[in-house]
């Protein structure tokens, strides 16, 4: 399942913070590309962010999931998703 959100760019930081720390994954900073990423890629293929402060007014969020019951937690950190892909 894909999950893509729109983020308060003020709140972009700690939310991705959040995210890596709850589920001990990977970061990879690329200018203005924050991807997350877990060797074992059991529960959560990917969680890649985006915001380029000259640019952008928002931040984007992309989430892969692969047990969709980790839906709830990530609506929980981001809002609601603007798109869902299955």
């Amino acid at each position: 399942m894909r999950l893509f959100y729109k983020v308060d760019p003020t709140k972009y930081r700690d939310l991705m913070n959040r995210v890596r720390d709850e589920f001990d994954l990977h970061e990879e900073i690329d200018e203005e590309r924050t991807t997350l990423t877990r060797e074992e890629e059991e529960r959560i293929e990917l969680v890649r962010g985006s915001f380029d402060p000259s640019e952008d007014d928002l931040a984007m969020v992309r989430v892969v999931i692969l047990d969709d019951s980790l839906r709830e937690f990530f609506d929980s950190v981001f809002g609601e998703p603007y798109k869902v892909k299955r």
